[in-house]
């Protein structure tokens, strides 16, 4: 601040005058530098991050696939014989128990099959009888005896044949479950094996997924399923059921990658839950708990996006000083990448707590806070 002051007129004022003249400069300046102390007191920057401590426990992460419900247990219903359906006991959408009868064929031409086979039968019964009691006085050789033996059994598995045509002109349900669909129209004339009508277990359902060949390179070999399970911990989330989660299990998968896609297929079953609908064709996610166990070495693993390079291509992290809450610039050495996460097999040692959301906006020195505080 310049102040120019006017002499000739200072003169002029007389001694008093001049006397309250400075007075008031003085106070002008006293105000204007007290003023200029306040400007420079500033409030220093508390950022905001995210915090991991490193530490020998598991490090974990998540990764999702997206997949389509099927049944865990589902029939594409057939006759075993063909005929005429003449009865068509169900409609789509209807729950069936085991043992029920679905439709039914026109039995008459296997009834009459069956009757004809148990005449037939009863004949070689009879002849039987009458050689075996002939052969006690010699009144026909052995050789005979055995045709007729023969015969007679020939004619009992044509009686089997016939009868069982004739059970298979009802279809049963093999399983509790839904007619999902009908695939025939009423009274059609359907061959044998010819689907009619698709039955699902609505009540254990599967969820089946694609693992590209990266993420199926991560499962450390020799796991039982057991194991796999323990370590995943699979669950199911539904795309029309927004934050809603089903714990699930592996069922099985292939070892072998689609020569297509590349990809190899996982199947997860879960329980349907009783208050809502989940049908098969919905779509959804198997969410798995990537779980990375720190090696032998104590090599961690941390949040890929938490490293950052410098302009001589030098790896580091932002570690937080427990005392002060304050970041420091901290070399590391990486090695290879797990998913969204990195081995560091320098650097960092348990008990560590670094940043790793936010790293480029963070200078040395600065102050910061966990982003996610307690109970949150």
């Amino acid at each position: 601040m310049t102040i120019h002051l006017n002499t000739s007129l200072l003169y002029k004022l007389g001694s008093n005058g001049r006397a309250i003249v400075v007075a008031s400069l003085l106070a002008a300046l006293t105000l204007t530098a007290c003023g200029a102390d306040k400007a420079d007191v500033r409030t220093p920057v508390v950022r905001p991050v995210r915090m991991l401590t490193i530490g020998l426990e598991n490090a974990s992460s998540t990764q999702d696939f997206p997949g389509s419900v099927t049944a865990a247990q589902q029939s594409d219903m057939a006759f075993e014989v063909p005929g005429r359906i003449v009865d068509m006991l169900v409609s789509e959408g209807d729950a069936v128990a085991e043992g029920t009868v679905l439709a039914r064929l026109d039995p008459r031409d296997y009834q009459a099959g069956k009757d004809r086979a148990e005449a037939q039968r009863n004949a070689a019964n009879a002849d039987f009888n009458r050689y075996t009691e002939a052969a006690v006085s010699n009144a026909v050789t052995p050789q005979s005896v055995d045709v007729a033996r023969r015969n007679l059994e020939i004619a009992e598995a044509d009686l089997q044949t016939a009868q069982k045509a004739l059970d298979e002109t009802e279809l049963i349900a093999p399983f509790a479950g839904r007619i999902a669909r009908k695939l025939v129209d009423d009274f059609a004339n359907v061959q044998a094996k010819q689907p009619i009508l698709n039955l699902q277990n609505e009540f254990s359902l599967e969820m089946q997924v694609n693992v590209a060949e990266r993420d199926w390179a991560q499962i450390r070999p020799g796991l039982s399923r057991e194991e796999m399970n323990a370590i995943a911990r699979p669950l199911v989330e539904i795309a029309a059921l927004a934050n809603r989660q089903f714990p699930a299990s592996i069922k099985s998968y292939t070892t072998t990658a689609d020569p297509t896609t590349r990809t190899f297929s996982a199947t997860f079953a879960f329980e349907a839950p009783v208050d809502f609908t989940i049908r098969p064709g919905m779509t959804g996610k198997v969410i798995v708990t990537a779980i990375e166990e720190f090696v032998a070495d104590q090599v961690p693993l941390i949040p890929a996006g938490a490293v950052i390079a410098d302009a001589d291509n030098n790896a580091y992290v932002w570690i937080i000083d427990a005392q002060t809450s304050q970041v420091g610039r901290h070399v590391v050495r990486v090695g290879e990448l797990v998913g969204d996460r990195i081995r560091v097999v320098e650097g960092l040692v348990a008990g560590d707590r670094i940043a790793i959301s936010g790293v480029h906006s963070l200078t040395q020195g600065m102050t910061v806070r966990d982003l996610i505080q307690p109970g949150q």
